[in-house]
């Protein structure tokens, strides 16, 4: 009888395990900004909605990379931190520190905000579209370490717009801003880099009139 019921209980288990209990698959969907008309894919990841593709959405301050609109399509707009804290359609808003830090830690659960510079050594790869320029499979630089878009986040290196309005870094660094303030001229932020598996969180050498792009998180 103990065997019968030991026995049930793995099977329990087991069904709880695949039918959801542990599932992390990503849940793909998507969202029409009222605004302008554009379509975007969205990824569900655990409790949390994002844009599965940079915003491209016009406002004041905000800019394609190299002023050529063919980025913009690619790419998303680049935004100082002001316009990025509002370029968001209703119902979405930027995300702050937190609730960039809880996304990473559901890809990674080893991942840690207070750790470094480092928040993961993996969620980066797990964020980053595949392929490299190179070999004509992809937006990244080779070698575009370890990425697998697992995620289905579908991060791409839409580089960054300088204060003195010169653009660089565009297929090595894509450069996410959050809405959370470290001090009175900078903001903590994400980097997904073409060298690294890992992901960056930091909030130095970035100034809030900078050219970022942005993920949206549903409210």
């Amino acid at each position: 009888m103990n065997k019968v019921k030991a026995f049930s209980l793995i099977m329990l288990v087991m069904l709880f395990l695949f039918t959801g209990g542990c599932n992390k698959k990503p849940v793909l969907g998507e969202m029409t900004d009222a605004r302008d008309g554009k379509t975007y894919k969205t990824v569900t990841l655990g409790d949390q909605t994002w844009l599965a593709q940079n915003l491209n959405y016009e406002t004041d301050n905000s800019w394609c990379y190299g002023d050529d609109p063919a980025n913009c399509e690619t790419y998303g707009r680049l935004y100082d931190w002001e316009a990025a804290k509002t370029a968001c359609p209703t119902g979405w808003h930027l995300a702050s520190d937190e609730e960039w830090s809880t996304l990473i830690k559901y890809l990674d659960p080893k991942a840690d905000p207070n750790a470094g510079v480092m928040e993961s050594n993996i969620a980066g790869g797990m964020m980053k579209t595949t392929g490299t320029i190179e070999d004509g499979t992809g937006l990244w630089r080779s070698p575009n370490v370890g990425a697998n878009n697992s995620s289905e986040f579908s991060g791409l290196p839409g580089g960054a717009r300088f204060d003195d309005g010169s653009y660089n870094v565009i297929a090595m660094h894509a450069i996410f801003w959050s809405s959370t303030e470290y001090d009175a001229n900078s903001v903590y932020f994400r980097i997904l880099d073409y060298g690294l598996e890992g992901l960056y969180r930091d909030n130095n050498n970035i100034t809030k009139t900078m050219g970022l792009s942005v993920r949206c998180l549903k409210d």
